[in-house]
């Protein structure tokens, strides 16, 4: 059963952000897979990524076009994890960001953007702990 969330298309500019710079995990994924052979982290990383890829579907690959709306269809249980994870991510970004200069337009665009992915998270893990009941 889908969690039945909608965003917006600020909020999912937000998200995209966030799931693409975790995408940069996948180097991580291939060195763990071959050359340290650690399956446990290949796996962790591969869960992480399959559950990246599977958003990525609702939210679109590229630009969000003339959409304005976005359903997350993900099972509640499953979005929750993912989006857990990402918030998690955007607030390590956000901390590191807030540390380093920022000194042009658009590092100011891309740190808004992970403040929104941030709020994302915030506002759908809030909506499906309500529809959960707790």
């Amino acid at each position: 059963m889908p969690a039945e969330i909608t965003i917006d298309r600020d909020h999912r500019d937000g998200l995209y952000e966030v799931i693409r710079n975790h995408l940069a995990v996948i180097e991580d994924f291939w060195v763990a897979m071959e050359r340290t052979r650690d399956f446990d982290t290949a796996e962790q990383l591969g869960l992480e990524l399959a559950e990246d890829f599977r958003l990525l579907q609702d939210l679109g690959w590229g630009e969000a076009g003339e959409r304005e709306r976005f359903e997350l269809t993900m099972p509640p249980t499953e979005l929750g994890k993912a989006l857990e994870r990402l918030r998690a991510e955007a607030v390590e970004i956000l901390v590191e960001s807030g540390d380093e200069a920022q000194t042009s337009r658009e590092d100011a665009d891309t740190s808004r953007r992970f403040q929104l992915g941030h709020e994302t998270c915030e506002r759908a893990l809030a909506d499906l702990d309500q529809r959960a009941g707790t």
